[in-house]
């Protein structure tokens, strides 16, 4: 009875259909055997839900044109039922048809939207005015244009931007895409910045590579907006906002309630820039110059100097910068911007709220990280209790002392961590070693909880090959408290290993196979305890990337998704540096085979009705008993297997292979081979694949 009330109670089943429309699972899926793994977020579908009854099927369909209306559906429908849909959208996207499909947006002519709060519009103003006015109303609060727009800047600044704003007169967002506007063409600042006096309601603004003339100017203007909480903006390649910023000594009046900042500018105008954000909460920075310009004595630290302008910004909770471009030759492979230990320490002090940080290099460069020692990055890790998602891209060459020490200071300081990628060579055996101790011998088992050991073998790496020498075993019974256990994505620089010997020339990318022949021991052996290092310590991973190798050399990435469910072989594909592969084809059959099989068919002289079964395997869901058979008839259809039963398969022909070859070697044998050749008939006993090419 409870049930059926609560299956009755429409705020119940609006709550329940919620909670099932925000759940996601995410799977991997490879299209071929040439084909990369994709990793794919799954959503579960509503249908049926809205199939039970009419209450069901009115949450049901509220929720999904809530979130994901299907516009397209309402072309054939009486104009009724399309604004009994069109009441229920709160958020759309709306896509243009193209001028050579012959369709237009007619049907959603003369239709209000009254709940419709965001609008994202890929469609041409000018050209679908009439379908899309309807649309614009004082309640809607997010407007985005993300596609070329007919007309010029006079049209665009005098018509189209003046109408929009003037029907949201509670808008707060408003986004112009980089192709909104044409390049040739550009709107002139002072227009935009009049028309966003006269909305005092918008706080969030976005015009990052939007084609507006003259944005250092807009730029200082919105500076001093009152109430103005977000800012995305590229500023003019120029350094003449400076002039500006020093007349503005702390304590300064500007940004007085800006949250989120993302600009690109200059260098110089970046160091200027913190002083005066000392309200700010999301910080992304783009710092470039014109590649023509000359490098600066100071270009090489301005990573360093950065940080320690952040002292200036207490409230910083996201933070991310991306060294681009800043002259022909820096960065580069060989001159790469530092970062200074003890800035980072002074920057993570000043900033405890801090929870995710992002430190880049514009390709094919990196961060020189020889100034941080292993006690600066322990103390930079125990000023952020709150991170969860940390980037930092260094440059494997320069990270000697983070090696051994990086993983434990974050596991130990950072536990709320969910998104790691540190380039760095590390190596998560030593996760395992500070939780037990070593014991210098080596293992006769293959037992998973075996790690690897160097090992001298004929079959080894010669003279001047890497190999790993550390040589200990972890006791299996002392339990292991995991490190990272809310950590979903890792990404690190792939070690040196005996599965990565590196030629003398690196001339290869991370996707090819390693060119190495080690003993299959220690390959095993270095696999397992690496594997075991992942199982014990990253519970809930999904992603564990390559974030290029130990030489910093090679800029691929490669990811391995959902390496817990296949340890050793996503392991042993991580340290070989080859691509994540799940195609399993098979052994193919010869003709030989088919016609061998089916003659031994023939032989057992199945009856139709008989051999139908294994035809229809797919469709049962139990193991028919012998009274099913009491009759004489065949085995009743039973109902549809459920999705993670493992379908029975027909492997007869394997056992008659097995058996002729097993009758051939008999014939052949001499007497006194007889006694020998009986224990070949006799049944195989099952073996369970040790090596990870057969796992694999």
């Amino acid at each position: 009875m409870a049930t059926a009330r609560a299956a009755a109670d429409r705020q119940t089943v609006s709550l329940i259909l919620n909670h099932l429309s925000d759940m996601k699972y995410k799977d991997r899926r490879q299209g071929g055997p040439d084909q990369p793994v994709e990793f794919l977020e799954f959503r579960p579908t509503l249908v049926p839900a809205i199939l039970v009854n009419r209450l069901w099927a009115d949450e049901g369909t509220s929720i999904l044109w809530k979130r994901y209306p299907h516009l397209p559906a309402l072309r054939n429908m009486p104009h009724g039922r399309r604004q009994w849909y069109s009441n229920k959208v709160e958020r759309l996207f709306l896509l243009s048809p193209s001028i050579h499909s012959g369709e237009d947006l007619a049907y959603l002519e003369n239709l209000d939207w009254p709940c419709l709060k965001s609008l994202e519009l890929e469609a041409d103003w000018q050209r679908h005015k009439g379908s899309l006015q309807g649309m614009l109303h004082e309640n809607l609060e997010h407007l985005e244009l993300s596609s070329p727009q007919s007309g010029n800047s006079t049209y665009i600044g005098g018509t189209l931007l003046p109408s929009l704003l003037t029907s949201c007169k509670n808008l707060q967002r408003i986004h112009l895409s980089p192709d909104t506007i044409d390049p040739r063409d550009p709107v002139h600042n002072q227009v935009l910045s009049e028309l966003l006096d006269a909305s005092p309601n918008v706080k969030d603004i976005c015009i990052m590579n939007a084609n507006i003339f003259g944005k250092d100017l807009l730029f200082a203007r919105l500076s001093q907006r009152h109430g103005l909480e977000a800012l995305e903006i590229d500023l003019d390649p120029s350094l003449q906002l400076l002039p500006f910023f020093r007349r503005h000594q702390p304590p300064s009046t500007l940004f007085p309630s800006l949250r989120r900042l993302h600009v690109m500018c200059y260098p110089e105008i970046a160091l200027a820039l913190p002083t005066h954000l000392f309200h700010l909460e999301e910080l992304s920075m783009d710092i470039a110059r014109l590649p023509d310009e000359l490098a600066q004595e100071t270009d090489v630290s301005v990573l360093t100097d950065l940080l320690l302008g952040f002292v200036a910004c207490p409230q910083l909770q996201f933070l991310k910068i991306n060294i681009g471009q800043l002259a022909n030759d820096f960065p580069s492979v060989k001159s790469l911007p530092t970062v200074d230990g003890d800035a980072l320490v002074t920057f993570a002090a000043a900033c405890p709220r801090l929870s995710d940080v992002t430190l880049l290099a514009s390709e094919p460069a990196a961060i020189d990280a020889s100034m941080i020692s292993a006690a600066q990055f322990e103390q930079f890790c125990q000023r952020l209790p709150h991170l969860t998602q940390l980037s930092l891209k260094l440059h494997p060459g320069t990270t000697m002392a983070l090696e051994e020490c990086a993983m434990q200071s974050l596991g130990a300081h950072c536990l709320k961590l969910k998104f790691l990628r540190l380039k760095v060579a590390l190596q998560l055996p030593g996760l395992l070693a500070s939780t037990a101790a070593p014991v210098a011998h080596r293992s006769n088992t293959n037992s998973d909880d075996a790690v690897f050991f160097a090992h001298e073998s004929p079959y080894g790496p010669k003279d001047g090959d890497y190999v790993e020498i550390k040589a200990f075993a972890i006791q299996p019974s002392t339990p292991v408290q995991p490190l990272f256990p809310h950590l979903e994505h890792l990404a690190l620089a792939r070690p040196q290993t005996v599965l990565s010997i590196a030629a003398d020339t690196y001339s290869v990318s991370s996707v090819s196979q390693s060119g190495s022949v080690a003993d299959p021991w220690i390959e095993g052996e270095l696999v397992r305890c690496w594997a075991h290092a992942v199982l014990s310590h990253f519970p809930r991973l999904e992603i564990l990337e390559a974030w290029s190798d130990w030489t910093g050399h090679d800029n691929d990435s490669l990811n391995y998704f959902l390496p817990l469910r296949e340890p050793l072989a996503s392991t042993w594909e991580f340290l070989s540096g080859i691509e994540q592969d799940l195609w399993d084809e098979g052994p193919e059959d010869t003709l030989d085979d088919l016609e061998r099989l089916k003659d031994d068919l023939e032989d057992m002289k199945f009856d139709d009705r008989g051999s139908g079964d294994w035809e229809r395997a797919s469709l049962v869901n139990e193991y028919p008993e012998e009274q099913d058979y009491a009759e004489g008839g065949c085995i009743h259809t039973f109902d549809d297997e459920p999705e993670d039963m493992i379908t029975p398969v027909d492997n007869r022909r394997e056992w008659f292979a097995l058996t002729e070859s097993r009758l051939a070697a008999a014939t052949q044998a001499t007497d006194a081979d007889l006694a020998h050749s009986n224990d070949l008939m006799k049944p195989a006993e099952h073996v369970i694949p040790q090596t990870l090419s057969e796992e694999k």
